[in-house]
């Protein structure tokens, strides 16, 4: 159980300081239990620079997870890599598949031989895996609800004839105080199958709160007050939807949220989970 913790965006889509940048990724730096954890690492032109503009080392870092293989949250994995030495990885096995969409290839650069030599463990997450007392990774999710989908058309190859179902899409879990923080990339496996697994996983009913990326950019209405009903479910209090969520689906989650506390969660953007 962490009493005390601390979020803070250092990749987004959009930036809300003086010299920090924004890019088409997402990243999270993750304080706890004297432990630091980076979530995913953007698409690497703005997490170096954003971390020195907010004063934040990227050295010592106790562990980076990776949400999944996409370009935009693994591509800051190389700059960081004479950083790593006493850093464990934590990634799916699927995230170094090929991975393309139809702009092209949005997949993973970095060989097994890199990994295993640049850090000090690399765990592959197929199951519920802890990175520290208190901080978890999903691992795959199951995908039960019939509204949900990827968000988009992804492949495993160029010619576009092996759908990519992006297995490797996982979330972070904080179990605090507050009660549960999840912490997502883009929730390719859908906000509610997530939610709903880590409810199950953990025997809790409630989640207090939910940052990150949804992926409902091309989402149906009914999907997005599906998962209203589901935050609701969950007696959410705080939401930081960002990166791929969408701004048509941000405003009208905040339209339904009225009641709890909804972020704008830009880099720079710090979230202290206190109790």
């Amino acid at each position: 159980m962490i009493s005390s913790s601390k979020i803070t965006v250092l990749v987004e889509n959009t930036a809300g300081g003086r010299g920090l940048l924004g890019e088409h990724g997402v990243s999270f730096l993750i304080e706890a239990n004297n432990s630091r954890i980076l979530f995913d690492t953007g698409q690497g032109m703005t997490l170096i620079h954003n971390a020195e503009v907010l004063g934040i080392s990227l050295n010592n870092l106790d562990a980076i997870a990776l949400s999944h293989g996409h370009y935009d949250h693994s591509g800051g994995l190389p700059h960081l890599l004479p950083l790593c030495q006493n850093t464990d990885l934590y990634l799916h096995p699927d995230a170094t598949q090929s991975k393309y969409s139809p702009r092209g290839d949005i997949g993973f650069t970095l060989d097994e031989a890199t990994l295993k030599s640049s850090f000090r463990r690399v765990i592959k997450t197929e199951k519920p895996t802890k990175i520290i007392e208190g901080v978890y990774l999903t691992g795959t999710i199951p995908r039960n609800h019939p509204l949900e989908d990827t968000g988009g058309s992804f492949w495993h190859n160029k010619k576009h004839d092996d759908v990519d179902l992006i297995l490797d899409d996982q979330a972070l879990y904080l179990e605090t105080e507050k009660g549960l923080v999840v912490v997502l990339g883009c929730a390719h496996a859908g906000v509610i199958n997530t939610l709903d697994y880590i409810s199950q996983i953990t025997n809790q009913q409630e989640i207090y709160a939910v940052i990150g990326g949804m992926h409902l950019l091309l989402a149906s209405r009914e999907r997005v007050m599906a998962t209203v009903t589901t935050l609701k479910k969950y007696r959410i209090q705080l939401l930081g939807a960002n990166h791929c969520t969408g701004l048509g689906a941000i405003v009208l989650l905040w339209q339904e949220l009225k009641s709890i506390d909804c972020r704008d969660c830009r880099v720079g953007t710090i979230l202290a989970i206190n109790n």
